[in-house]
C-alpha cells in the first residue's frame, strides 16, 4: 500500500517503482514533481500535467537544461533546509539528553 506521499513510476519497458515525492514546484506555469526512488535512492523530476480530474494526471518529460538546472538549484535548497532541520533535531536531541 502506498503513503500519502507516494507514487508509483512505470518506464518505458512496463516496469514499476515505487517513489516517494520530496516536494512540487511551480515556475512559469508548469508543475514540477521531485521524486526519490525507494529502492534506489535515485532523485529525478517530472512535469506533472493535470487531466479533467485530479485522478487523471499525467507526467512528461524535463526536456530542457534550462529547467533542470533550476530544479537542481531547488533541489539543493531543499538539501539545505532538511539539513538544517535533522540538525536541529539533533542538537534538541542532546538537550534533553543532558537534563
Amino acid at each position: 500500500m502506498l503513503k500519502d506521499n507516494q507514487m508509483i513510476v512505470t518506464n518505458e519497458e512496463g516496469d514499476e517503482a515505487v517513489c516517494e515525492i520530496l516536494f512540487t514546484h511551480e515556475e512559469n506555469g508548469k508543475n514540477y514533481v521531485v521524486f526519490e526512488f525507494v529502492d534506489t535512492h535515485e532523485v529525478s523530476a517530472a512535469i506533472y500535467v493535470p487531466g479533467a480530474t485530479d485522478d487523471e494526471g499525467s507526467f512528461e518529460d524535463i526536456e530542457t537544461d534550462e529547467e533542470w538546472d533550476m530544479l537542481d538549484g531547488v533541489l539543493q535548497a531543499y538539501y539545505d533546509e532538511h539539513e538544517d532541520d535533522v540538525e536541529e533535531d539533533e542538537d534538541e536531541e542532546e538537550t534533553e539528553e543532558k537534563a
